[in-house]
């Protein structure tokens, strides 16, 4: 007799009325897994007595008992687990369409690359990008950090759209737009006696040991500053060529000297207790570029574009 009221119920599993929903298929197989209705509906984000319920309208719907139930044990049937075998491959079935379908969504949404040389970070692009943003919160914006050749190398390979740097370019199938100038500042220690002056000449430096930055073999204004300081009368002293704007304020909070840099590179590594004061004249100043490549621009780099030439102006 109880070989034949199993075969039923497996029949009868197998031969439903209508589909189940998803949403009883998850009931099912948590309180399967679990075994214990408060557990299974504290997982479920339910109360114990909708879960009970819903399980009661499944095995109606069903026309089987899925679960032996006493005050202290809950147990599957034989056909409950006939049951959560469909069960497990029905939710991973929805489960791997829903990955499936959220890859797609990733893969769709439009997608803006940009790389940025890490010394030129500043305030005044991360405007323009808010702003862009503010415009396209339907694209995806990645910013990468980047040394000069990295960069021209990674947009001649189609990895990156664009790229914000102090080096000029002047190979075939690239374009350089000029997007603003850096001032050189010097940077010193609060206390310093020149700390006082709202701006300095590069004479007032010649009795300091000066750190500058260590150049990056791409950027030329960066070179440049080193074959123009021994021309100036009286020659200044490079003590040190640190290769990150950060090394460079600590040396000088230290008090080991004065920092020569751009006003982004200090903006951007700003201590409490190192000034920042322009140079009059004397130093060119370095230039920001965007790069690219020659293809026209895609409708994302266009707009980032316009943010950029309207924060110029």
């Amino acid at each position: 007799m109880a070989a034949l009221e199993l075969s039923s119920e497996t029949r009868v599993v197998t031969r439903l009325v209508r589909p189940l929903e998803l949403r009883q298929y998850r009931y099912f197989a948590v309180l399967a897994e679990e075994l214990h209705f408060a557990r299974a509906a504290e997982r479920l984000c339910i109360g114990q007595s909708n879960l009970s319920r819903e399980i009661r309208a499944l095995e109606d719907q069903i026309g089987v008992r899925l679960f032996y139930r006493t005050s202290r044990h809950t147990e599957l049937t034989a056909a409950g687990e006939r049951l959560l075998d469909h069960a497990g491959r029905v939710l991973a079935a929805e489960e791997h369409a829903r990955l499936a379908i959220g890859e797609l969504k990733r893969s769709a949404k439009e997608r803006l690359r940009i790389g940025l040389c890490e010394r030129i970070a500043c305030s005044r692009i991360a405007t323009a990008l808010s702003t862009w943003r503010q415009t396209r919160s339907d694209a995806e914006l990645q910013i990468v950090n980047r040394s000069g050749r990295a960069l021209l190398a990674e947009i001649e390979a189609g990895l990156l759209d664009a790229g914000i740097t102090a080096m000029r370019v002047t190979e075939p199938g690239m374009v350089t737009d000029r997007l603003w100038t850096d001032p050189w500042v010097a940077a010193l220690p609060k206390g310093h006696s020149l700390a006082s002056e709202r701006a300095l000449e590069l004479a007032d430096l010649a009795r300091a040991p000066l750190a500058v930055l260590a150049p990056e073999p791409s950027s030329r204004c960066e070179r440049q500053i080193f074959e123009y300081l021994p021309t100036v009368d009286p020659p200044l002293f490079i003590a040190e060529r640190p290769t990150t704007a950060l090394a460079l304020m600590t040396w000088v909070e230290a008090g080991c000297g004065i920092g020569l840099l751009t006003a982004t590179q200090g903006e951007g590594v700003a201590h409490p207790n190192v000034v920042l004061r322009p140079l009059r004249r004397g130093l060119p100043p370095a230039e920001i570029y965007l790069l690219r490549s020659g293809a026209p621009p895609s409708p994302l780099l266009s707009g980032l574009m316009e943010c950029l030439r309207a924060d110029r102006a």
